[in-house]
């Protein structure tokens, strides 16, 4: 019986890191669509930012590839709200866990 709360504890710390991970991933994601956004607004002359601006659209590409999969599950001309909501959400999630399980496993192998 008392590897049970070893347990219960290992998974509520497993969940916490998914969870911290995808609001990290969100956060990120917010943070280039911002970049994105104002540098598109930079006048060229000004400054040329086009290199930038394709580059942070490709990290954004590979950020949000889960979600567009997802979405094109189920096309349609109208996507609902709860459903671009909620991939969005998955998107997150589905980061949160890939990043806290190569945490996981760095610990591991480098421990």
């Amino acid at each position: 019986m008392a590897s049970a709360p070893k347990t219960s504890a290992a998974l509520k710390s497993r969940a916490v890191q998914i969870v911290a991970f995808a609001l990290l991933h969100y956060l990120v994601l917010l943070v280039i669509s911002g970049l994105i956004f104002f540098s598109s607004h930079v006048p060229p002359k000004a400054a040329n930012l086009d290199t930038a601006i394709l580059g942070l659209l490709q990290v954004e590409n590979v950020l949000t590839a889960p979600r567009k999969f997802l979405l094109w599950l189920a096309p349609g001309e109208t996507t609902p709200g709860l459903l671009s909501l909620g991939t969005s959400v998955l998107n997150s999630l589905m980061w949160g866990v890939v990043l806290a399980t190569a945490r996981a496993f760095w610990i591991r192998v480098r421990g």
